[in-house]
């Protein structure tokens, strides 16, 4: 299948995109956090400069649960994308205002660990171990990671506030016809 024509797919899957048009969909803000993410992957990828460095646009937080993995992703568009455990998935495409102000706290939260960090130079490793918790911060000039104890991680002054708005959004999400289903 292809893309619609002039869609964002479209410029991002042709077979040479053109750079200049590459950074005004990623810069664009009324495009979806995901395909401007996309967007500026490419820039990256293509050696072209990016127009926003530390700009963030998405946060997945992973917590391992009974020998499988918890996923929460919330974006800056407020798409919230939730996959528990036992694999039933939530996809909220449109944010109630409670929903897209407790989305706003978690980015605000995750911008400050964001500018004090340099994204991550390897590649992405397994899930997170039992008991850790893993905070993944898409940003425009690429993935930025902080992973560790549950516990130290709830208590840190920078990824604590990233884990309790995480959490109060998760709940949110769970108890407004957000229900995971399968």
């Amino acid at each position: 299948d292809k893309p619609p024509k002039n869609s964002p797919l479209e410029v991002l899957l042709a077979s040479k995109p053109d750079p200049t048009t590459v950074q005004k969909l990623a810069t664009d803000q009324s495009q979806e956090s995901r395909v401007r993410l996309l967007a500026f992957s490419w820039l990256r990828l293509n050696n072209v400069t990016i127009p926003d460095k530390k700009k963030l646009l998405g946060v997945v937080v992973e917590v391992p649960l009974n020998g499988s993995l918890d996923v929460l992703a919330a974006y800056e568009d407020n798409r919230v994308r939730y996959i528990n455990q036992s694999e039933k998935i939530a996809i909220l495409e449109s944010a109630s205002p409670e929903m897209a102000a407790k989305v706003r706290e978690l980015l605000s939260v995750s911008q400050k660990v964001v500018d004090r960090h340099a994204p991550a130079n390897k590649k992405r490793v397994l899930p997170p171990g039992q008991g850790n918790i893993r905070l993944n911060f898409l940003a425009s000039d690429g993935l930025y990671v902080s992973e560790g104890g549950f516990s130290a991680m709830q208590k840190d002054g920078l990824t604590g506030p990233v884990v309790q708005k995480a959490t109060d959004l998760l709940v949110l999400v769970t108890r407004l016809g957000g229900k995971p289903s399968k």
